[in-house]
């Protein structure tokens, strides 16, 4: 009896699905299954949690994009400016319904600034976001014209700065508070543009700004944020800030350019002060002018004609005003007047 060919041996009948590797396929199946499924359920999740992340970034960005309302502010006001005075400037500046949305804002803001006639230079503008909602901060710096000394024209006093800018009348600081701590240091000083300003119990304690006196100023009044005109003024303005410095300042009480440049006589000096307190006598300090630019001329410096001053005073108990009808400080040496 011969043996079979193992080659031409067949499954039974009806075995095909539980026998051989096709017996193997209904659990291989399965576990296809299952991997497919716990992958669709891992990028179900994945897709999930990505979206979820996908809307926090864009919530976020949206959170953060510099839109929303602009609070203007000026940073770093100066002592001298009254408080209500820094408000009235920071509303002027501010356009309407400022907004961060607004690619011109800063412009804006700018120019309205330099329109301002308070405003000498605008420094920097910052426009600060807000990290926690719409909206933001716009920070504003600006230097400002001060008040330094008072022209006396036929109708009113004009206020004009270290320039000769004419700054608005109505809202120069006129009184001055100096703060001190409990051992009677000063501190700082606070400013007021009338004495209905000042608080009651600070009332007793505040003293009327000084102004020196511009007279005799041959051009025109300018609008309020304009330079006002002419040499004269620039000299009478230069010779208050000389004796601004000085413990004297405020017995000057009168700058005269008239003779500026001797256009009324050679025989007189071309700028003079005048000393006098209240009512009391008041004292004629003849100046004469100063140097010529760049030199070239022998005149008595000004550093030399203020160190005549510094010790008529010293010798004088601190007056100058009052106890000579003038002093005259174009010579080597002060000249006296013998009453």
């Amino acid at each position: 009896m011969s043996k079979p060919d193992k080659r031409t041996i067949r499954p039974p009948a009806g075995a095909g699905r539980y026998a051989g590797d096709d017996a193997r396929r209904p659990r291989h199946g399965i576990a296809r299954a299952l991997v497919w499924l716990v992958v669709g359920a891992l990028f179900a999740v994945g897709a999930v949690a990505g979206l979820q992340t996908l809307q926090q970034r864009v919530l976020q960005a949206r959170y953060n994009a510099p839109t929303g309302r602009a609070f203007i502010r000026v940073a770093e006001a100066p002592q001298w400016m009254p408080v209500s005075l820094a408000q009235e400037i920071l509303r002027d500046i501010t356009p309407p319904s400022p907004s961060l949305a607004d690619p011109k804002l800063a412009q804006n803001v700018y120019d309205r600034a330099m329109a301002n006639p308070w405003v000498r230079r605008v420094q920097q503008i910052l426009i600060r976001p807000s990290a926690k909602g719409p909206g933001g901060v716009v920070d504003v710096f600006l230097e400002f014209r001060r008040p330094l000394a008072r022209i006396h024209t036929e109708a009113t006093y004009i206020y004009v700065d270290a320039e000769g800018y004419h700054v608005p009348m109505g809202q120069v600081p006129m009184y001055v508070i100096a703060l001190q701590d409990q051992n009677g240091k000063f501190t700082r000083q606070v400013c007021y543009m009338s004495r209905g300003e000042i608080p009651r119990d600070w009332t007793p304690a505040a003293r009327k700004i000084h102004y020196i006196n511009i007279d005799g100023v041959a051009a025109l009044a300018p609008p309020p944020g304009k330079r006002w005109p002419g040499d004269d003024l620039l000299a009478g303005l230069r010779l208050v800030q000389l004796v601004g410095t000085r413990p004297y300042y405020a017995q000057i009480s009168l700058v005269d350019v008239r003779n500026h440049a001797c256009r009324i006589t050679k025989n007189e000096p071309e700028l003079r002060m005048y000393a006098q307190v209240g009512q009391g006598k008041a004292t004629d300090i003849r100046f004469g002018r100063f140097p010529a630019p760049g030199g070239g001329d022998y005149i008595i410096s000004p550093q030399r004609k203020m160190s005549y001053l510094d010790d008529y005073v010293a010798d004088h108990q601190g007056w100058l005003a009052g106890r000579h009808s003038y002093l005259d400080l174009r010579f080597d040496e002060l000249h006296v007047s013998l009453n």
